[in-house]
């Protein structure tokens, strides 16, 4: 999808130069008869701005729409986190769910009761229980 929507921007930018230089719809006769601005040296506008726009949905789809999923799909992970989940944290350690308040989780690491460690919501990456609850999407 990245590919294609490079290859429109790109073709439509090249035929609306095309246009504006000439080389389609008629040359200088065309422009010298109607008056138009292409005739007098200046040229259009329009091809950047179709081609500013085309930059602006390619950002769009390439980088702040998954952002977007991807932030959406951490809240919901980490409000329905409950205590006994297994969990990993952006340090990649693993371990249970003991408390989960609003701010911070405690999570204990490994099999022994002992080992608690306070850690920011934000800092759990993902929750293992779920995923393995969820089936394999393809």
């Amino acid at each position: 999808m990245l590919r294609i929507l490079a290859l429109l921007t790109f073709s439509l930018t090249s035929v609306l130069l095309a246009v504006d230089e000439g080389a389609i719809g008629g040359g200088s006769g065309a422009a010298g008869a109607t008056g138009g601005a292409a005739a007098q040296g200046q040229p259009s506008i329009w091809p950047m701005i179709l081609l500013i726009g085309g930059m602006f949905l390619f950002m769009w789809f390439v980088i702040i729409r998954p952002q977007k999923k991807e932030e959406k799909r951490k809240k919901e992970m980490l409000g329905s986190t409950k205590k006994g989940d297994e969990v990993e944290t952006i340090g990649g350690l693993r371990g249970e769910v003991v408390t989960v308040g609003e701010q911070t989780m405690e999570v204990r690491l490994g099999k022994d009761p002992g080992v608690v460690v306070v850690f920011s919501r934000p800092a759990v990456h993902r929750n293992l229980t779920q995923e393995a609850a969820q089936p394999a999407k393809k």
